[in-house]
């Protein structure tokens, strides 16, 4: 990366000068930038602002005024990149900073290694919104009509298998309600959709830091753990599509898992996918659900014929269940792919936390999803639909 010919403004907030000069003379260590840095105090700063490409805040034992310099500065600057630095890592400041508008958290004395990770950050991100500021990627929305069918299975061993074919995959599980994709991938993430959907200046640098990754590399945005003694997280359409839009400008494919009911959430979610996979098995209850689901998402806009993409799974040829040339006639639609029954495997792969690909490498469910991606299911029919999410909210 070419960082020397990429000049930065940085401006240092602090009530102590000495804290202040020294950030500045740490930010002068930092090689391979060119950095113009200005020290000020609170007030000054908010009153002078001159739209920094980063703004570094240091917050006091109390940081109450700190925290509102932050908000002052994302009020005024939405394209400034803002760090919270304090003395410490207290997780009720680092929550409040982030909360406030904060990009990332710095813990004094700062070291030059993280001061050159973030100024590398500052520049990506400065680079992207000036070469493509609406560039998306495809959005697959997974969506069980009955529950047990295996929907995050799918999502997470798809997205496995799309990484390995080298597509930039990222997983959204909008599940609130029991959302265990990070799980099965052994992923225990520091933030989750709780606290993006209570940030007030959601972007996508603060998107990226709140995703967390599985060993291979593969980001996700988890749903909130169940059953800690708080309500179930009620995403709006507008939140969704705000969370959804942003993910798709930063990854080449996005894969959504969705809870089993229609929530605000997943009605959002699917009426703005490129690509719906309807995850069914055969028997008469889940594609009694499937046929409810086809007729709200004709009602929502969405046409099946050419968006909706039927995946049953758990599929067994010799057990009683209505059979796939049925199953396709009674649904109006071609059966995308028949998964095999693998309970052996998609249990064992769940039960530790791993994909299926390192549980059963080679195994019959584990060849037959990486069959979906390789290569590809057809591509969906453009649709103008996916020209901006926030369009089909307002």
């Amino acid at each position: 990366m070419d960082t020397v010919a990429e000049p930065l403004r940085v401006l240092c907030l602090s009530p102590d000068p000495s804290i202040a000069a020294g950030v500045a003379a740490m930010f002068g260590s930092v090689p391979d930038f060119t950095l113009a840095t200005r020290t000020v105090g609170y007030e000054e700063g908010l009153q002078d602002l001159r739209e920094p490409d980063l703004a570094v805040v240091v917050l006091e034992n109390d940081p109450t005024a700190g925290i509102s310099v932050i908000e002052g500065v994302r009020r005024s600057s939405r394209a400034t990149h803002v760090v919270a630095v304090s003395l410490d890592d207290d997780a009720e400041t680092i929550v409040r900073a982030m909360r406030a508008g904060a990009h990332e958290h710095l813990s004094l004395p700062l070291s030059q290694q993280e001061l050159f990770k973030t100024c590398i950050k500052v520049v990506e991100l400065r680079r992207s919104r000036a070469s493509n500021d609406a560039r998306h990627g495809e959005l697959w929305v997974a969506y069980g009509a009955k529950g047990g069918v295996g929907v995050t299975t799918l999502v997470v061993n798809m997205a496995v298998a799309l990484q390995a074919a080298q597509r930039d995959v990222a997983i959204v599980d909008l599940d609130v309600y029991s959302g265990d994709a990070a799980f099965f991938l052994n992923v225990k993430p520091a933030y989750t959709l709780r606290q993006v959907a209570s940030t007030d200046h959601l972007d996508p640098v603060f998107l990226r830091g709140a995703m967390g990754r599985h060993g291979s590399g593969l980001p996700i945005l988890a749903a909130p753990a169940p059953g800690r003694g708080e309500p179930p997280l009620e995403l709006s359409a507008k939140q969704t599509l705000t969370i959804l839009e942003l993910v798709t400008g930063l990854h080449e494919l996005t894969l959504v898992d969705t809870p089993g009911i229609p929530s605000e959430a997943t009605r959002a979610a699917l009426g703005a996918a490129d690509r719906v996979l309807l995850v069914t098995d055969l028997t008469v209850p889940a594609l009694r659900g499937c046929m409810r689901t086809l007729d709200w998402l004709r009602g929502e806009g969405v046409e099946p014929e050419s968006a909706v993409h039927v995946i049953v799974n758990k599929h067994d040829s010799r057990s009683a269940e209505v059979s796939p040339k049925e199953a396709s006639r009674t649904l109006g639609l071609p059966l995308r792919a028949l998964l095999p029954r693998d309970d052996v495997a998609a249990l064992g792969a769940a039960n530790v936390g791993k994909p299926l690909a390192e549980v059963k490498p080679g195994g019959i469910l584990e060849r037959a999803i990486a069959g979906l991606v390789t290569p590809a299911l057809p591509a969906a029919e453009a649709s103008p639909r996916r020209a901006s999410f926030l369009r089909l909210f307002s």
